[in-house]
């Protein structure tokens, strides 16, 4: 997130001078605690959330140079905000399996860079819908929640006016999870969505930079500004209006969301509809790289197509 890593940024230089700190630092650091608190407390809790967001507007390739075809759609969001997305029809020697996803990407870049990791949905017979949030990509607009939901539901919209009879599932990595959390715990039944894939998810927004912060020794001088992050958007507390087929994918390896933060959520989550479809899923590799494994496309492959969970 953006907030964590200019946090990151701040507290890596100020590292630097930590074995040899004099006055002259001492004064700097209290300068800068001072000038970060003004800061957060004028910038207030709404407009805070917008520092989570860290957008790119050049393409750094499109679905054709993976031999996958596509269209581009054009979405208005609520506000008048236009919006870009890339429709990824089922296609290949797959039958179609007439399940589509709207997939949410992490919160850096665009989905020029995030798509790669969901190429292969449409050869295996599952069309996506893989939007970029206003400010992202070629999507207007800055980046803020809750505004940033209304760009979740334009997309949604299209997607059950243009094809009604498909199945609609939300995939949701990194920063994307707590969207499609926070989306469909006010439209699941709105739009009819029939369950979750979640990569890499968080409890909350203060909680994933309190992890950052706690990296190391200046970052700690820095934690205490955590508390004007906004949690009303906690995917923790948002679960409970949530009952849907869920899988949760999570790498004991990643180091930008811890993976104790993905069990929480998802024993939270048993805790609120134990009758309800919950999967844990042993992720790999680093942040986000879970697709990268042949095994892990097929357990979710798996999922999307009967909502239950397999072999462990």
């Amino acid at each position: 997130m953006k907030l964590v890593l200019a946090l990151i940024g701040i507290s890596s230089v100020l590292s630097n001078k930590a074995k040899a700190i004099d006055f002259k630092a001492l004064r700097q650091l209290i300068a800068l605690w001072c000038f970060l608190s003004s800061a957060l407390l004028l910038a207030g809790c709404t407009s805070l959330s917008s520092l989570f967001f860290y957008p790119q507007s050049v393409w750094v390739s499109t679905p054709a140079d993976a031999e996958v075809e596509y269209q581009d759609v054009w979405l208005t969001a609520n506000d008048g905000t236009g919006l870009h997305a890339w429709w990824l029809p089922a296609q290949g020697a797959q039958p179609d399996s007439n399940v589509m996803l709207l997939y949410l990407h992490g919160n850096a870049e665009n989905i020029s860079s995030h798509s790669r990791s969901i190429y292969w949905l449409p050869k295996n017979g599952v069309s996506v819908l893989a939007l970029d949030y206003r400010g992202f990509g070629a999507s207007e607009g800055k980046a803020l929640m809750p505004a940033v939901l209304q760009d979740i539901e334009a997309a949604a919209a299209w997607m059950k006016q243009a094809y009604p009879d498909k199945e609609l599932i939300i995939l949701g990595q990194s920063i994307g999870s707590a969207l499609a959390i926070n989306f469909a715990a006010q439209a699941a039944d709105k739009y009819d969505i029939k369950a979750m894939v979640l990569d890499a998810p968080f409890t909350g927004f203060p909680a994933v930079a309190r992890s950052a912060m706690s990296s190391n020794i200046i970052g700690w001088f820095i934690w205490p500004f955590t508390v004007f992050i906004p949690s009303r958007w906690d995917p923790i507390k948002q679960v409970v209006d949530i009952d849907l087929p869920v899988l949760i994918m999570h790498s004991p390896k990643d180091k930008v969301v811890p993976y104790k933060q993905g069990k929480k959520l998802y024993k939270r989550w048993q805790q609120e509809y134990p009758a309800q479809t919950h999967c844990w899923l042993e992720s790999k590799g680093s942040h986000v790289m879970s697709f990268a494994f042949p095994e892990l496309r097929q357990a979710t492959l798996d999922f999307i197509q009967t909502k239950e969970c397999g072999k462990q």
